[in-house]
């Protein structure tokens, strides 16, 4: 089926999660420290004291925003080689094996809260809406919920706005999703447990997704990375998958009649969502760009609303 632009766009944050327990970006290096061992909270220690001074793991407003600390350890990771003349103790791989672990954690911690979340009233109404609707929803959360009450064990590429056509509703998760995985990571999944959502392109490997969601469990203890954009203030959308994804969220909000922010505060760091955003709005009373010198007849102004569902 040809895909159709809905009417109805919705817009979720974090703040959608956080009416089904999930905590707040503000909240979350403070809350994820617990489930660190003891070893890991001993090497991230260091890494945040080394940029804050002050901090103490037994005072929770010394903790940094987590946005600032992994933009900090990017930047490390960026400098590192011209930081100083050789490798010492502490190495490169000492610092990315510190990040992927506390992503990690956070990834784990997000699968058991996702499946808490099935049954509460008011997300059972919006998700009857929005499917009722066929509408578009433009999820800045990684959390399966969403993925879990539209489409439950049907999970395909067009589900996620990855081809062109779809039946609806739509969702689209600009900063990845916890049951997406890139290359050979889950290649010894059984294939009916898994579908291949985005295609290698150029030095890019697949992305595959589980069926139904889920997270993952390895027996040998290896560490999976699901694809996920970590909230940083400096962002990497080289993936081809994530240039699809943008452009489908623009042509959304291009000619949407109505727009429902759900639990979404447009952070200050969130650059990239800020230009879509101020894209869409203007394309909607200037048309959509079809050529060099021409666009689309607008389809005006939409309607705004928030809302909290909760």
């Amino acid at each position: 089926m040809k895909s159709k632009n809905a009417e109805t766009v919705y817009i979720v944050g974090a703040g959608f999660s956080a009416g089904l327990g999930y905590p707040l970006t503000a909240n979350l290096l403070v809350e994820v420290w617990p489930r660190l061992s003891k070893n890991y909270q001993d090497r991230l220690g260091k890494i945040i004291k080394f940029h804050h001074q002050r901090f103490d793991s037994t005072r929770n407003t010394t903790f940094p925003y987590i946005e600032e600390l992994l933009t900090e350890i990017n930047v490390n990771l960026d400098m590192f080689g011209s930081s100083r003349p050789i490798e010492g103790v502490f190495t490169k791989a000492t610092l990315e094996d510190v990040q992927a672990e506390l992503l990690t954690q956070i990834a784990r911690w997000f699968h058991t809260l996702y499946k808490q979340a099935d049954e509460i009233d008011w997300l059972i109404k919006v998700t009857a809406r929005i499917k009722d609707e066929r509408a578009t929803v433009i999820s800045f959360n990684w959390d399966l919920v969403l993925d879990q009450r539209l489409f439950g064990g049907t999970i395909t590429p067009a589900n996620y706005g990855l081809t062109d056509s779809h039946s609806g509703p739509l969702l689209l998760k600009p900063h990845g999703s916890l049951n997406w995985y890139e290359g050979d990571q889950i290649k010894p999944i059984n294939a009916a447990e898994k579908v291949k959502i985005y295609k290698a392109e150029n030095t890019f490997k697949p992305v595959w997704a589980f069926l139904p969601p889920r997270g993952i469990k390895s027996a040998s203890g290896r560490r999976y990375t699901p694809l996920i954009m970590p909230p940083t203030y400096i962002k990497d959308f080289r993936r081809p998958i994530s240039g699809k994804l943008w452009q489908r969220c623009t042509n959304a909000l291009s000619v949407a009649k109505e727009i429902v922010f759900l639990g979404y505060s447009l952070p200050e760091a969130d650059l990239q969502a800020k230009f879509i955003l101020r894209c869409g709005f203007h394309n909607q009373t200037e048309g959509t760009i079809l050529s060099k010198d021409r666009r689309s007849k607008p389809t005006g102004a939409a309607r705004v609303s928030t809302r909290r569902c909760w």
